[in-house]
């Protein structure tokens, strides 16, 4: 009964209906009560609090239900709890027999130091799949999830519901392990996952992030074995990162994010104030068409049908990045920029980019260089010609 009810989806137009039929008729009944003037006025007291209450569940649920973030009563029990998963340690690569909480993948949050970027001690959500724990010797590839802004990275095992997907990836034989690691200092913070003034995101991503998930996990540490993927600014991010460091990943999947920086408050307040360089540098649509001497990448972009601006932006970098050699994806589906395009965005993508070999593997990356800094790497693949 208790699983029934947990898995109990929220954002469906049935429940929602059903929430409103509800709702108004408890106001029916404070209303007869009000007019009837009868019975105990703590009945009353109560019907109307409950009422009250059911009409603010009801604009939430109706609010949730557009951007699909809590789909189903567990995830909103979880984000009610806030009851994070447990630290990750040296002591998951010993587990090999797939007892009860392992045969089906497992959530864990994984502390990610900070190695030189400023950007302090992190934690990023990973998943790892059954395989992980039932093939102890076999090294798994990666999916970086880059959360939106404002967002988490448990944001992608809400709404964007990666551990499912991840499920199904796994029985369809192709596991993956899934980090998503916090490529902000807080919830509304909007740093486009660059090299700002006063936030280094990338270069967290570079010696924080990947080292440590390298150095902790059995992760294929090759260019093929890495995919950067990312919903709406993590979308953006996936592309620009991708990218600027493609001998670091291979694939990368765009789930409705700009080809260009956007910021609340404007390019000045990201970069500084002769910011024209970095915003050149960090615009795919400004510098895709200047790629020089970069390997082979697997591009994978996705949004709504509704969602006509990023559509448009996508619409155009995708030719320019055939123009260039690589493998290029363009799909778009039902809805706006919301979970409900991201979730099935994700199985479909990352079910083609496990499964597709093409194009052929480069040389392995070293820990060297992952380590080093963004801008060298993107100097020397990006020409400096104008376009």
């Amino acid at each position: 009964m208790f699983n029934v009810v947990a898995n109990l989806t929220v954002v469906s137009t049935r429940f929602l209906i059903g929430l409103l039929i509800v709702t108004v008729g408890c106001w029916l009944l404070v209303l007869r009560r009000l007019i009837r003037r009868s019975g105990r006025p703590w009945h009353g007291a109560a019907l109307a609090t409950g009422a009250t209450l059911l009409s603010i569940i009801t604009v939430a649920d109706c609010v949730n239900s557009y951007y699909s973030y809590l789909p189903n009563v567990s995830d909103v029990v979880d984000a009610l709890v806030s009851n994070p998963p447990q630290p990750l340690t040296a002591a998951v690569n010993q587990v090999t027999v797939p007892a009860s909480p392992t045969a089906h993948g497992r959530l864990f949050q994984l502390p990610i130091p900070d190695n030189g970027s400023g950007f302090g001690r992190s934690e990023a959500w990973v998943w790892l799949p059954p395989q992980y724990f039932q093939q102890p010797r076999v090294d798994l590839p990666v999916v970086y999830l880059f959360h939106g802004s404002p967002g988490m990275p448990k944001d992608w095992f809400h709404g964007g519901a990666a551990g499912r997907t991840g499920q199904l990836l796994a029985a369809e034989h192709l596991p993956v392990i899934m980090v998503a690691p916090q490529m902000s200092k807080n919830w509304l913070d909007d740093p486009e996952c660059v090299d700002g003034q006063h936030e280094k995101i990338e270069t967290h991503l570079l010696r924080d992030v990947i080292p440590t998930v390298d150095r902790q996990l059995r992760t294929e540490r090759t260019r093929t074995g890495r995919i950067f993927a990312g919903m709406s600014a993590g979308g953006y991010c996936a592309l620009n990162l991708g990218l600027r460091h493609s001998n670091l990943a291979a694939t990368v999947l765009d789930l409705s994010g700009f080809t260009v920086p956007t910021h609340a408050g404007g390019m000045t307040s990201l970069f500084g104030r002769d910011n024209a360089a970095a915003v050149a540098q960090n615009s795919p649509a400004s510098y895709a068409s200047r790629l020089v001497d970069s390997p082979p990448m697997r591009i994978w972009l996705d949004c709504g049908s509704s969602d006509r601006q990023v559509l448009r932006q996508l619409n155009a970098i995708s030719g320019t990045l055939r123009k260039d050699g690589m493998v290029v994806e363009q799909h778009s589906r039902p809805g706006d920029h919301s979970y409900s395009v991201w979730r099935p965005a994700l199985k479909d993508s990352l079910t083609w980019a496990l499964s597709d070999s093409s194009p052929a593997g480069q040389p392995v990356a070293s820990q060297n260089q992952v380590g080093q800094g963004a801008h060298r790497m993107a100097d020397r693949r990006i020409s400096s010609d104008a376009p």
